[in-house]
Order: structure tokens, then C-alpha cells, then sequence
């Protein structure tokens, strides 16, 4: 389900006026009836309740059209999860504890990525998943989530969560970095920059509701922090698709950072979406920690558009 909200601001009193879950639903609905996304948010296909372990789970990527495979935050392992049979089918350790937050398939491994930036590369050797390689990415960030496999370049993409430190111009920008797997060095370079409040902007031109806040000088401002906790690129259309945890926002950008849509997902199936993959047929999946519930993944299927 989409969700937003719609501030108020009072002459006497300043605070956000939140609107119920179902009211904004149908207030967002009504305002914008086409979406560029080719999934029903709204509708799932299939939500798959994982176990206690992975409470955390941060990351997420796809093995086949069967099945996907995530790490979560505690620990180098690897969780492959059965879509069919909707649980967990084998977990494998590839290091010892350590606070992993991204994983991508590259062709025929892995790389796992730990939220410092030093990356695991994963092949199959002797029937299971070993840590042939570990390298370091080439950024100022220290606080690095998001990782996607770009089929299209063969890049992999990196999503820090950390903002850079400085002005307000300095901060309001987001930039997908990628580096080439097969570069020694792993140079990384800016795939794609975003500034948050073109975004803003380019989302009301859309007709997509904002939420908002008040801040403590009274005024109205968008409440979306937008910062990217996962990224994947769409093996179709190439659009990049980044998650913001925090917000619980997908936000959708073409390969020129012009926004396409964003969707703020429902809290009661996501309460902290930070993983997301496609399959080779193009189904999105979304994994989501407990955050006090049940960590989930779930499924949506491609729409036929006529």
C-alpha cells in the first residue's frame, strides 16, 4: 500500500497533522491514478516470514528465478532463501561477525559488502561459498548499505547511507557510485547524482504527495531524509531503484537522475525495507528487518501494461 501524509500548519500551535493510514491511501490514490511503477505495491504476491536469525536482515539479491540469496547485519553468512517454499534453504559462513549490510550476485559470485566498505568476494569452491578475496572500496563514506549489479555496464553499484559533511548544498546530494569488478584497483566513480530537493520538486510535478514536517522555526518542509540503504538497477528499463530505510521510500531514477516515481511502502508489511533484487523475469523483492515484528521478503510481480 502507498502511504503519505499532509501537513497543516496552525497559527497557534505547530505540529504535523497526520492523516490515518487509510485516509492517506486513498487521498494519494485519488490524487495520482498513474504510476510509472510496473508493480502493485499495494499487492503483493507473496510475503514470506523468515526466522528469528534474521531479524536484521540487510541485504538481498537474487540466485535464480527460484530463489534469493541475503547476509544480515551481525554476521558473514549466507542465507538462501526458497521462494517456492518460502523459507530458508542453507546458510553458509564466509567470515566471522561483522556488521554486513550489502550483497550483489556478479555472474557467478558474490560480493558481500561490510557498511565500512570492505567487500568479500564469494566463489563456490568444494561445494560451498568461500571468501576468495577482500578488498576496500575508494570512498570517504563509512557508512556504505546499498549494492546492486548493473547487467547492462557490468558495474556494480554502491549506495552509501552517510551524508557528506558540509553546507546545506553539500548535503543535499546523493550520489550512486560504481566500480568495475574486475578492475584491481576498484576504482569507484559517480554512476548517477541526485540532489534531494530536485527530487522533491520533480516528485510534485508528478503529482506524487510529499510527507511533511514542522520545524522548530514554523516551517513546512518535506519530512523525506532519502538516504539509500539498498540500490538495483532494472534488468528492463535500466532505471535504478534505491530504498531509503528511514523513510521507507523506493525511489525510482532514470540512468540521467530524473525521478520516474517514488513510493512510500506500507509500514505494516515493511517496517524497514533495506534489501531489494529483481529476478531474471523482471519480479521485484523486498526484504524488510523485524524492527520489533517478524522480518519478511516479499514479492511483486511485473505488470502487464496495455
Amino acid at each position: 500500500m502507498v502511504q503519505t501524509a499532509r501537513s497543516e500548519r496552525s497559527s497557534r500551535m505547530r505540529f504535523a497533522l497526520l492523516l490515518p493510514a487509510t485516509l492517506l491511501a486513498s487521498a494519494l490514490q485519488a490524487q495520482r491514478a498513474v504510476t510509472s511503477l510496473p508493480y502493485d505495491l499495494r499487492h503483493p504476491a507473496q510475503v514470506i516470514t523468515l526466522p528469528e536469525q534474521l531479524m536484521e536482515v540487510s541485504a538481498l539479491t537474487d540466485v535464480d528465478q527460484g530463489t534469493v540469496a541475503c547476509v544480515q547485519d551481525e554476521a558473514a553468512t549466507l542465507y538462501f532463501i526458497g521462494l517456492k517454499e518460502g523459507r530458508v534453504l542453507r546458510t553458509e559462513a564466509f567470515g566471522g561477525p561483522g556488521d554486513m549490510e550489502g550483497l550483489t550476485r556478479v555472474h557467478d559470485s558474490f560480493l558481500a559488502l561490510r557498511s565500512d566498505g570492505l567487500i568479500h568476494r564469494l566463489r563456490l569452491l568444494g561445494g560451498r561459498w568461500t571468501s576468495v578475496d577482500t578488498f576496500r572500496l575508494d570512498l570517504p563514506h563509512r557508512n556504505i548499505e546499498g549494492l546492486g549489479f548493473d547487467d547492462s555496464t557490468g558495474m556494480v553499484l554502491v549506495a552509501p547511507k552517510d551524508i557528506t559533511k558540509g553546507g546545506p548544498e553539500v548535503r543535499d546530494v546523493r550520489v550512486v557510485h560504481a566500480f568495475d569488478p574486475d578492475d584491481p584497483l576498484h576504482r569507484c566513480v559517480p554512476m548517477v547524482e541526485l540532489s534531494v530537493e530536485a527530487l522533491h520538486r520533480q516528485a510534485r510535478d508528478l503529482g506524487i504527495t510529499i510527507p511533511e514536517r514542522v520545524t522548530d522555526q514554523g516551517r513546512t518542509v518535506p519530512a523525506l531524509k532519502l538516504r539509500f540503504s539498498s540500490v538495483a538497477a532494472h534488468p528492463r528499463n535500466g532505471h535504478f531503484y534505491l530504498l531509503s530505510a528511514v523513510d521507507r521510500t523506493l525511489t525510482v531514477v532514470d540512468r540521467k537522475g530524473r525521478l520516474m516515481d517514488l513510493a512510500i511502502l506500507d509500514a505494516d508489511v515493511l517496517p524497514k525495507p533495506e534489501g531489494i533484487t529483481f529476478l531474471p523475469d523482471g519480479e521485484l523483492v523486498l526484504s524488510s528487518e523485524g524492527k520489533g515484528r517478524t522480518p519478511v521478503i516479499v514479492r511483486y510481480p511485473m505488470m502487464v501494461r496495455e
